[in-house]
């Protein structure tokens, strides 16, 4: 079934996408995940700690294509990605998803090759700290340090903030960090399927929990306390929606009704409408929780089209 789009219009500076007609892959996924029990598995393991905190190998088409550097900083690792010969003024700083506990996927390395081959951008991969052994504080340390030095190597670049699920909230609240600091902030923010309110407290969540066959209230509540450790599960760094939204640079997100944190980006799409700020949102009737990761269903190939327009010189 091809897409179909239906463009909502413009609206205070917010530009508003309803992407219709949802792929049979994409339902097919969706009831697997149900039949399977996949929410359940997710629930134990940010329950008991049960995922990988090691990053998946680099897949061979990444390696075999693309120019790598892998660095280290504070022991940990980070990437930068890049093809051959490529005069892009464009640098992406990619916060992946994974409750705050999980490492890097297959899926994330597969995100991040067609992001490069679609936009031409050198890519950066932090392996960032994961919780429960780093809370948020150590977080944000370490991005700062890894931020302050591509400011520092990248003067004549742009630079694009882009995560998914908790990447996505990283993003946001740790521009709204830089913002409080009169520390550069990056050119733009795109987010997928974004974590910004770890409380998990609006109302809306008790029906998005009986459509999400993925995450629970509960899985998350018991990942987003440990990640906050001992801040406040309302401080902009762990739930960036409370934070001040003013004087950030363009944010665009990508959500699917079928995801639990769907809640998380209408209320962003609220609280931007209300403050007149220059905001894009796209919304999947049907989607389940970070799609976009899964690089061949139709609906991913259609946000990473997009992807690629926004990261257009404006």
């Amino acid at each position: 079934m091809s897409m179909q789009i239906s463009v909502f219009g413009y609206m205070n500076n917010i530009y508003y996408q309803h992407c219709i007609s949802q792929s049979f892959q994409s339902r097919l996924i969706h009831t697997a995940m149900g039949l399977f029990g996949m929410k359940h598995v997710m629930e134990r393991k940010m329950i008991t700690n049960g995922f990988s905190k090691e990053p998946a190998k680099i897949p061979g088409s990444l390696l075999k294509n693309f120019n790598i550097r892998e660095a280290e900083q504070e022991a940990r690792k980070f990437w930068t990605i890049s093809r051959g010969g490529s005069r892009s003024d464009l640098i992406i700083l990619y916060f992946h998803g994974g409750a705050y506990m999980s490492n890097l996927s297959k899926e994330h390395w597969n995100l991040i090759e067609r992001l490069i081959s679609e936009t031409g951008a050198t890519i950066v991969v932090p392996d960032f700290p994961l919780t429960p052994e780093a809370g948020c504080k150590e977080t944000y340390d370490f991005i700062e340090v890894l931020f302050t030095g591509l400011i520092t190597d990248y003067t004549d670049k742009r630079i694009v903030f882009m995560g998914d699920s908790a990447g996505g909230g990283l993003a946001l609240g740790f521009t709204q960090q830089l913002r409080d600091q009169n520390k550069k902030q990056p050119d733009q923010i795109i987010i997928f399927s974004p974590w910004l309110d770890v409380t998990m407290s609006d109302p809306i969540l008790e029906k998005l929990d009986k459509e999400d066959n993925m995450l629970s209230i509960t899985g998350l509540k018991n990942a987003g306390q440990k990640y906050a450790a001992n801040l406040d599960l309302k401080d902009f760094r762990v739930s960036p929606i409370y934070g001040d939204l003013t004087g950030l640079c363009r944010i665009s997100v990508f959500t699917g009704t079928r995801d639990i944190l769907n809640a998380d980006a209408r209320k962003l799409k609220q609280l931007m409408n209300e403050q007149n700020k220059n905001f894009n949102y796209f919304e999947y009737p049907g989607m389940f929780h970070d799609w976009v990761i899964i690089t061949s269903l139709k609906e991913s190939i259609d946000v990473i089209d997009k992807v690629d327009k926004l990261v257009m010189p404006y």
